[in-house]
């Protein structure tokens, strides 16, 4: 994934920023435990949030463990565990492997290639687990590959593109919630797209690789705007489900922390 769903560090408490980091490696050792520690690389903060946003609304039980972490080994980390942060690892490694295939196709990066053959034995394990969601996840790639390839198709085509993948991955299961879900993770996915759009745009147009961006005679600084409709479109979604649990977190999130590395671009600052 891209790493832009993300918090806001200077907007939380100590005990916020901790169970914020409990998902992150909880997600990072159900990855380990799940399938390996090559699984582990593709650990990120979106699927983190996929994680704390379905705990959220569906409140499972969970459970807390303290860990030694090899990279940090100085202190013990906490590390969180339940449903969605499972159904989280899954999504990691579905969305992770197709990610390789389209890196290989387009560029010929071999060590994506690489990685995806690594990937290949967990994916299927994840295919027979959630067809639903890894079809959609195959379907998009393939409609994106499509439209960068056509000459004509139009920028929205391909920002609507991604929504829709996105919007399969909110919904773990058919339920009362599912419709919410869906139109929250499109229009989530749409934003995730134009702002990977906006933060690559320099580089997208010095190789001539494709980019809504510059089909919509657009420069970055002038999508705030368009980017602010689809993640305000999202937070009204957000705000009519029955969250209470973590709701302060996830508002860091999605009213701030989803905008760090693009104030950060504007006011001269690398992306990293």
């Amino acid at each position: 994934m891209f790493g832009y769903v993300i918090c806001n560090k200077e907007g939380l408490e100590q005990q916020e920023l901790d169970r914020y980091q409990s998902f992150y490696c909880g997600l990072c050792r159900t990855l380990g435990n799940k399938f390996g520690s090559m699984e582990r690389i593709s650990l990120s903060y979106d699927m983190t949030f996929l994680a704390l946003f379905l705990t959220a609304l569906h409140e499972p039980e969970e459970k807390t463990s303290q860990f030694h972490c090899a990279m940090h080994p100085i202190h013990k980390k906490a590390a969180n565990e339940n449903l969605y942060i499972d159904y989280a690892a899954d999504m990691t490694v579905a969305v992770a492997y197709y990610k390789c295939l389209d890196d290989w196709e387009d560029e010929h990066n071999h060590i994506s290639r690489r990685y995806g053959k690594i990937l290949e034995k967990s994916y299927k394990q994840v295919q027979l687990k959630y067809p639903r969601q890894c079809e959609s996840i195959a379907r998009s790639v393939r409609e994106l590959k499509n439209i960068e390839k056509d000459g004509e198709a139009k920028p929205d085509e391909a920002v609507n593109c991604s929504g829709r993948m996105m919007s399969e991955l909110f919904v773990y299961e058919e339920d009362f919630w599912s419709n919410s879900l869906r139109t929250f993770g499109y229009e989530l996915g749409r934003f995730i797209y134009l702002m990977d759009a906006a933060m690559d745009y320099k580089q997208d147009l010095k190789k001539g690789n494709y980019n809504p961006l510059i089909k919509m005679q657009k420069k970055p600084e002038e999508m705030e705007g368009i980017m602010a409709g689809a993640i305000g479109r999202a937070t009204e979604q957000f705000e009519k489900l029955p969250i209470v649990q973590d709701a302060h977190l996830i508002r860091n999130v999605l009213y701030g922390g989803v905008w760090q590395q693009y104030y950060a671009m504007l006011h001269g600052k690398e992306k990293k």
